[in-house]
């Protein structure tokens, strides 16, 4: 079998876990046998036997032009999709919504949960309507991208979520377009073998910290993680390019009042990020939706407390091994590091077994033979005109 895959049109300007696992899926099934070539749509002809697409449907607009080159195709090749997709209708409020909160203290050196306690729950309960570029945003309102999104899924054959959260989300906030197949995200292992603190920069060896490993965006929101976390005396570490500029402006703003250190570290290979991860104590990713995080997953292979958000897919992964909070509530965010830590002593078995789950469950091995499966199943018949509603499982 051959197969072409097609990356995100940025992916080697912009580093995200896409990449990541699109790479990780070449290298595992190039051992299973199948010849895998990664290259933009306009390399695609009918000598695959499958051209699969890793630009996530969160940029319908980045989708379709793929899509458009890939039209003559249609009928002779299936061509699947990973959609790492979650229902995204937040974003946008949540965006806005941060924007209005550091709007009203232009001076974010003196921010903090205390003083901005009534905005903060006025967020969290999401009551607000916001106006972005000229649009106004309610917080349950349809993201306007949800047609475009469908359109993408009428023109692929195969999808392929990475948990049947996902699968159930894009049924319920989409439609049914598409055959599919259900393929987990995963870890390699043996890239965090040898993880030692004794490797990490010298600032970070005298006590344990909370990580934050992530590029900077808002889906990410780590200028509300700071905001959030203000309080606690704990260390902090940022780790992650700064995608966004006025994100990490924030973050720094914030940070500089903060009673407990603040360190900040650019995009790591994971040569160097296992070394954090194993010097941590809790690492933190509440963002506006994961499926599931792939800094999460890290983090929890090396043992260490993991608090997430609520609002996507985490769950089907981490199960009762993860502290859970609410991405848009800063409160909630604080509750669940401070529990995260407080209770790391008494809560290692519960780590212990989920790492064991990510090392049996969430491999690449395991990723490549179910994405494997479905390739075959697709090929057996591609559609010929529009997407078939036959599920792939």
């Amino acid at each position: 079998m051959r197969a072409l895959f097609v990356p995100r049109s940025d992916a080697d300007r912009i580093f995200g876990g896409d990449v990541v696992q699109m790479t990780k899926t070449a290298e595992a099934l190039r051992a299973l046998g199948v010849v895998v070539d990664v290259g933009p749509a306009e390399s695609a002809s009918a000598d695959y036997d499958v051209v699969h697409l890793w630009t996530s449907l969160h940029v319908p607009h980045m989708l379709m032009p793929q899509l458009e080159r890939l039209a003559p195709l249609r009928g002779r090749v299936p061509i699947a999709f990973s959609p790492i997709w979650a229902p995204h209708h937040l974003l946008r409020w949540m965006d806005a919504a941060r924007r209005w909160l550091f709007s009203r203290y232009p001076d974010a050196t003196h921010l903090d949960p205390a003083s901005a306690a009534n905005d903060l729950r006025a967020i969290a309960s999401r009551a607000l309507d916001f106006t972005l570029d000229g649009r106004t945003l309610a917080a349950f309102a349809p993201h306007p991208f949800t047609a475009e999104c469908r359109a993408v899924l009428e023109h692929v054959d195969l999808i392929l979520p990475n948990s049947w959260m996902e699968l159930s989300a894009i049924f319920t906030f989409l439609g049914d377009y598409a055959a599919y197949g259900v393929v987990p995200n995963a870890v390699d292992a043996r890239d965090f073998a040898d993880a030692d603190p004794l490797e990490l920069p010298d600032e970070l060896r005298a006590r344990p910290y909370v990580l934050m490993s992530a590029r900077f965006d808002a889906r990410k929101q780590q200028d509300f993680v700071a905001l959030a976390l203000k309080r606690l005396d704990l260390p902090l570490v940022f780790v992650g390019e700064a995608t966004d500029a006025e994100i990490f402006a924030r973050m720094r703003a914030i940070a500089s009042t903060r009673n407990a250190p603040v360190y900040y570290y650019p995009f790591m290979s994971h040569a160097r990020l296992k070394h954090l991860y194993a010097g941590a104590r809790v690492h933190v990713l509440p963002s506006l939706f994961e499926s599931p995080g792939l800094a999460s997953l890290e983090a929890a292979l090396l043992e260490r407390a993991v608090v997430v958000g609520n609002l996507a897919f985490e769950s089907e992964y981490f199960r009762d091994g993860a502290y859970y909070c609410d991405p848009c509530d800063a409160f909630s965010i604080e509750r669940a590091v401070r529990s995260a830590w407080d209770r790391f002593d008494e809560d290692a078995p519960r780590r212990a077994e989920l790492a064991a789950r990510i090392r049996r469950d969430y491999t690449w091995e395991r990723a490549a033979e179910a994405t494997l499966r479905a390739y075959t199943r697709a090929a057996i018949s591609p559609t010929p005109t529009s997407a078939s509603n036959t599920p792939a499982h």
